[in-house]
C-alpha cells in the first residue's frame, strides 16, 4: 500500500530541520539515513532471497496487514517516502519469492507529523489497533513511543522500533515492562561506547573531549562520560551548542586549551562540517594517530555522531577540512556499499530509486512481523510476541532475530566502525593501505566523485566474526571495506591478521 497523506499536507522540510523537531537522543539511525548516498546496480545480494526454515504451526488468515506509524507531510515527510520506499520493494519480493503463501500481506502507513508529537503517534496507533487485519506495528519515528508505551502493554500488540530508542535509556525489556515492544535502531549508547573502546584499546590514545548539540542531542554529554570512564579515558573538555550555531570559536579555544587526544562531535551534518572548518582555521586539523598523541600541537582524531560524520554531506559541506580517518559506527546489516544488502536489487525491480541508506531497517521490521506469524501459525498477540522472541531470520541483508532476554535486534558485536574516504584514493600513509572492492564495484554507481564513509574493518574484526563469521570471511577474502595493514594467510594456514600500524585509521 502507497503512502496516504490523512492529515493536512505541509511544505516538505529538510532533515536537520525535522530532526531539531525529534529532540530524541534516538536520532542517531534516523540522522543516519542518508549515510550512503544512493547506490545503484547488482551484486552479489541478490541470492539473499529471505525466507525462513521454521515449520509453520498453523492456519494463518487470509488476510495480514503491518501498520506503519511515521511522518509523511511536513516536518519529517522524507522519512515516510524512506519507509515507504522500502515497504514498497519488500512487498513485491515477498510476494514473488511466495514468502507468505495462502495469505494476502499489505501494508498501511498512518501519518504523524512530527510536529504534533505524541498526539500524533498517539491518534495513529489508536487508528491501527481497531484494525482487526492488523498483525503488528512498525513505529518509524523517534516520538511517541515511551508515551504509547502502557497502552501497548495492556494490548500487547506486537510493536517493532525502527527509528525509536527505548535501550539506551534502559526501558526496552527486560529492564521495561512492555513485553511486547522490540527495537532494530542501534542504539546512541552502544555508539558511544564503540568509539570510545576504539579511542583507547585501538589508537592509545589517554584523553577525550566532546562537542555536542544541546538542543536534539542532549544525552550526550552523560553517554560520552559513561563510555569514556568504561574505557578507562580521563574527560578532557565538555563544550556544547545549539543545532542553529554557527560560531564555535569559543568552545574550540578551550578545547585546544584542554587538549583531547580525540574529540567526539556529536552533532548534524551542517554543524558538523562548521566545527571541522573551525579546527582546521585553528591549525588543528586531524593529521594522523601519532600527531594526536604527541602534545606537541592539537591536532585531535575526530570521532562523530552516526548522523554527523556518518553522513558524506557533512564533508562536501566541509571540504578539504574534511580530513581522512574521521570515524563514526554504524552496524553490518546496514553498510549500503557492501555485498549483502539484497534489499538494493528489490528496490530496482519495484522501479523505486537507489538506496540513500536505512530502507534496510523498515524491511527486516516488516519481515519480523510476518515471519513471527508464520513461526507462531497465528496472529494471536501473545503467540506473535512468543514468536518474536524466538526469532532468528534474513531478508534485507544479515541475519538478525530476538530472544527472550534481548528484544534489540543488534549486539555489540554487529557494530563496525566506518571511516571517511576520498574517491581520489588513500593517503600516503606508512605503512600504506588500500581501498576495499566496493570502490570499483559499487560506488561508481553513485556518481565519480563519490566522497563518503566505508566499512573499517580492523578495530571491530574479531567482533565482527563473532557475530557473522560468513559474512566476515566474504568481506576479508574478496577485499570488501578498508582493511589498512591486512597480512594474509602464511603457507601453514594461520588465520588473516591486521595490525594497528595504519596511522589514519
Amino acid at each position: 500500500m502507497r503512502v496516504r497523506a490523512e492529515d493536512v499536507i505541509r511544505r516538505p522540510i529538510d532533515r536537520r530541520t525535522f530532526l531539531s523537531w525529534a529532540g530524541s537522543s534516538s536520532l542517531a539511525g534516523m540522522a543516519m539515513l542518508g549515510a550512503w548516498g544512493p547506490l545503484g546496480g547488482a551484486d552479489r545480494a541478490s541470492r539473499l532471497v529471505g525466507g525462513m526454515a521454521d515449520r509453520v504451526g498453523g492456519q494463518l488468515p487470509k488476510r495480514m496487514k503491518v501498520g506503519v506509524i511515521v511522518p509523511t507531510s511536513g516536518i519529517g515527510q522524507f522519512l515516510g517516502e524512506i519507509v515507504d520506499r522500502s515497504l514498497n520493494a519488500s512487498l513485491r519480493h515477498v510476494r514473488a519469492a511466495g514468502l507468505m503463501k495462502g495469505t494476502e500481506v499489505d501494508y498501511e502507513i498512518v501519518n504523524a507529523p512530527a510536529e504534533q508529537f505524541a498526539d500524533a503517534t498517539t491518534a495513529a496507533y489508536n487508528k491501527l489497533v481497531a484494525d482487526p487485519d492488523v498483525i503488528g506495528i512498525l513505529w518509524c519515528t523517534p516520538n511517541g513511543i515511551r508515551e504509547a508505551s502502557p497502552q501497548i502493554q495492556r494490548d500487547n500488540m506486537p510493536v517493532i522500533g525502527v527509528f525509536a530508542d527505548l535501550w539506551s535509556g534502559g526501558s526496552l525489556y527486560p529492564d521495561g515492562p512492555e513485553r511486547s515492544i522490540f527495537q532494530m535502531l542501534l542504539p546512541d549508547a552502544m555508539a558511544f561506547d564503540a568509539l570510545a573502546r576504539y579511542a583507547a584499546k585501538d589508537r592509545g590514545y589517554r584523553k577525550a573531549g566532546i562537542i555536542y548539540d544541546s538542543t536534539t542531542l542532549s544525552t550526550a554529554r552523560d553517554l560520552f562520560e559513561r563510555a569514556a570512564k568504561k574505557q578507562g579515558l580521563r574527560v578532557a573538555g565538555v563544550e556544547e551548542f545549539q543545532i542553529f550555531s554557527g560560531d564555535y570559536g569559543a568552545q574550540l579555544q578551550r578545547l585546544k586549551k584542554a587538549a583531547p587526544q580525540a574529540l567526539f562531535v556529536w552533532g548534524l551534518s551542517d554543524n558538523t562540517a562548521g566545527i571541522i572548518k573551525g579546527l582546521d582555521a585553528l591549525d588543528a586539523g586531524y593529521v594522523d594517530t601519532p600527531t594526536a598523541k604527541s602534545g606537541a600541537e592539537w591536532r585531535p582524531h575526530i570521532l562523530g555522531y552516526p548522523g554527523g560524520t556518518g553522513e558524506k554531506k557533512w564533508a562536501e559541506l566541509a571540504g578539504d577540512a574534511a580530513k581522512v580517518g574521521t570515524l563514526t559506527t554504524w552496524y553490518l546489516g546496514g553498510l549500503v556499499g557492501g555485498p549483502q544488502f539484497a534489499i538494493r536489487d528489490w528496490l530496482a525491480r519495484a522501479g523505486e530509486q537507489a538506496p540513500s541508506g536505512g530502507e534496510e531497517t523498515p524491511a527486516n521490521g516488516f519481515w519480523a512481523l510476518l515471519a513471527a506469524a508464520k513461526k507462531a501459525g497465528s496472529t494471536d498477540r501473545a503467540k506473535m510476541v512468543s514468536a518474536l522472541e524466538g526469532l532468528s531470520t534474513r531478508f534485507a541483508g544479515l541475519e538478525y532475530g530476538f530472544t527472550p532476554k534481548r528484544h534489540l535486534s543488534l549486539t555489540p558485536d554487529d557494530l563496525c566502525l566506518i571511516s571517511l574516504e576520498r574517491y581520489t584514493g588513500p593517503v600516503r600513509t606508512d605503512p600504506p593501505y588500500e581501498l576495499g572492492r566496493e570502490w570499483s564495484t559499487t560506488f561508481p554507481e553513485i556518481r565519480p566523485d563519490y566522497v563518503g564513509p566505508v566499512h573499517l574493518v580492523r578495530p571491530t574484526l574479531a567482533a565482527n566474526r563473532r557475530a557473522n563469521p560468513d559474512y566476515m570471511r566474504q568481506v576479508l577474502e574478496e577485499g570488501w571495506g578498508t582493511q589498512c595493514t591486512k597480512t594474509p594467510p602464511d603457507a601453514l594456514g594461520v588465520d588473516v591478521t591486521m595490525s594497528k600500524a595504519c596511522k589514519v585509521h
